[in-house]
């Protein structure tokens, strides 16, 4: 009898050790899957990531009570809300889409494309460019953040060792472009820069070995611009780049190589801006 009791004592204390095992066993990180102990990295450690003052964060450290999700709105990325805002009664969040550079065994190098609103009027995009090694997380390298029209990103996709993506364009913008042509020109004054003037995409590839960025191609949107009454007339330049806009859509030109946006500079300039105001350029 006493054998039996002590056969059946090692046997629940073989499996509690079992199940002790399986409660504390922590589920290993594939590189390239941008996780921590198996679970995709939750959103708002990136998002105390990109406003931290060091550019780093220990994820085995950081805590947080938010939930993380899917974003049924954008496949593949991840996103947490955050408490509502009493005066604008406005939810914050952040979300991500991570896209995982070469694997060579080392320290992970992944690129986020990243959206987020913490009270603004509309929704800030950016890109990160980061170093995971082991439970750290480093910020390595931020863009330019975007905005709907102006700079907004989006087309986001990894090839091979390149990441692709595109930014909105507003007149400004595309302008802005150009770098044989240089003209000093005021948003709002001279020409639209609302999170309503899409006029136009440019395409944007970043080499992760070379760390190097080219502009490919500019998009122009092929919809042509009609002149607003009490709009587009309190704006110095901007019946004028509307003409030339629609010039380049009657003529198919919608697919501007970086020189041709030269071109396209320099036609604004020489068709807008010169006669009215001649000696505000600059070379």
């Amino acid at each position: 009898m006493t054998n039996l009791r002590t056969i059946a004592l090692i046997g629940a204390l073989a499996l509690l050790g079992a199940v002790s095992a399986c409660k504390t066993s922590v589920a290993e990180d594939v590189p390239g899957d941008f996780t921590f102990h198996g679970q995709a990295i939750h959103p708002a450690a990136v998002s105390s990531l990109y406003r931290s003052a060091n550019g780093q964060i220990n994820l085995a450290d950081f805590k947080t009570n938010l939930e993380a999700s899917q974003w049924e709105d954008q496949p593949g990325w991840w996103i947490t809300d955050f408490e509502e805002d009493p005066v604008s009664q406005k939810s914050p969040f952040f979300a991500y889409a991570a896209f995982a550079g070469p694997v060579n065994g080392g320290a992970e190098i992944y690129i986020l494309s990243i959206t987020f609103n913490a009270g603004e009027t509309a929704d800030i995009d950016n890109i990160l460019l980061l170093q995971k090694n082991g439970s750290w997380l480093g910020l390595i390298r931020a863009w330019n953040e975007g905005s709907a029209c102006n700079g907004g990103i989006l087309a986001q996709r990894m090839d091979g060792e390149n990441f692709l993506y595109s930014r909105e364009l507003t007149p400004l913008d595309l302008l802005d472009l150009s770098l044989d042509v240089r003209l000093s020109l005021n948003a709002h004054e001279d020409l639209e820069a609302t999170s309503e003037s899409c006029y136009a995409a440019a395409n944007y590839v970043y080499s992760l070995t070379q760390d190097r960025e080219n502009l490919v191609s500019v998009r122009l949107y092929d919809e042509p611009k009609t002149d607003e009454k009490g709009l587009t007339d309190k704006l110095r330049y901007q019946s004028c780049f509307n003409r030339v806009f629609n010039a380049y859509l009657a003529e198919g030109k919608t697919a501007l190589a970086p020189k041709e946006v030269d071109e396209f500079a320099r036609r604004f300039r020489d068709e807008c801006v010169t006669p009215a105001t001649p000696g505000s350029i600059d070379r």
